[in-house]
């Protein structure tokens, strides 16, 4: 029996506080349960959420010393306090956040110089107060054998059913992903749940202008020397500026913005693939399927049954 103990800091949300009892206590092999799942606050008493109640724990901090895996979901103060549970003492058992409890799991050093992600909304404060750390963004979730990390809410479910799959076998998270009805494995990366972005008000001679006029261009064959031209600058300067601005070169954020715009086109309207590669800029449908899966990690079509809004 695989010893589970989750850990309910104050403030804690109580979507992923309930994964790991939901669905690690729904693998089975044989009719034998394979998990044992404890939930503990700190003091063993009753610990506040994030919703409109309280949860009243079985255990205290002790049942970590018994835990295989120790699971810290987000709470309310994750983001600016460091580690309360104390993870680093626990280097031999494995240790996995959901959302941002990663950056408990950060706050510890566990996760120095390895790979990790959270909420897509978090990553640039992340990697800000951890960059040590080798931040994924797009992941959702990302496994070091010894310590795991998932991005927000159902991504908890993601890399709850491939610890199952490593533990015990594609058979046994297979029939997990059936009893709780969740999907066995989701394609894509955390890009394809985030909001298309909203160009900055434009300001003259910045890289604002420059988004702007672009966005609005996105289904022309644009060169840098187009673009350079446009603003009165040498191609070099263009790059310098944009760059400085941000972070980004000219072409590399042209190419999101086309894709933006067919993601955009693909939840709402019902076009060929063909037709919205034409109306993002793209030369042919293949050269939109690429640039789609290299940022999105889902073909068009796929990208388009998840997300169409009725037309």
């Amino acid at each position: 029996m695989h010893n589970v103990v989750v850990v309910a800091l104050p403030g804690v949300y109580p979507y992923e506080l309930g994964v790991p009892s939901r669905f690690f206590g729904a693998a089975e092999r044989d009719g034998t349960m394979l998990y044992s799942v404890t939930t503990c606050t700190l003091d063993g008493l009753p610990v506040r959420t994030d919703a409109d109640f309280s949860i009243t724990p079985t255990a205290d901090r002790t049942a970590l010393e018994t835990a295989d895996t120790i699971i810290v979901p987000p709470w309310s103060g994750a983001q600016s306090s460091g580690d309360p549970i104390g993870l680093a003492r626990f280097t031999d058992r494995r240790v996995v956040s959901y959302c941002t409890g990663a950056f408990t799991v950060a706050a510890s050093g566990l996760l120095d110089g390895r790979a990790a992600t959270t909420h897509w909304c978090a990553t640039k404060e992340f990697m800000r107060r951890f960059p040590q750390v080798r931040m994924r963004p797009d992941e959702l979730f990302v496994d070091n054998g010894d310590v795991v990390t998932a991005a927000g809410a159902s991504a908890a479910v993601d890399a709850t059913l491939h610890l199952i799959r490593s533990d015990h076998g594609a058979a046994v998270a297979a029939a997990t992903s059936q009893r709780t009805l969740a999907a066995p494995h989701r394609g894509g990366g955390q890009r394809q749940f985030i909001a298309r972005p909203v160009v900055p008000a434009a300001t003259s001679g910045t890289a604002s202008e420059i988004q702007a006029w672009l966005s609005e261009r996105v289904d022309e064959p644009l060169s840098l020397t187009a673009v350079a031209e446009r603003f009165g600058m040498s191609v070099r300067t263009l790059t310098r500026r944009f760059r400085a601005e941000t972070g980004r070169t000219v072409g590399d954020w042209f190419a999101d913005a086309r894709v933006d715009r067919a993601r955009e086109l693909l939840e709402t309207t019902d076009i060929l693939i063909d037709t919205v590669a034409a109306r993002s800029g793209f030369a042919t449908a293949a050269a939109l399927r690429k640039h789609f899966r290299d940022r999105i990690g889902l073909a068009p079509q796929q990208y388009r049954t998840r997300f169409a809004q009725a037309v």
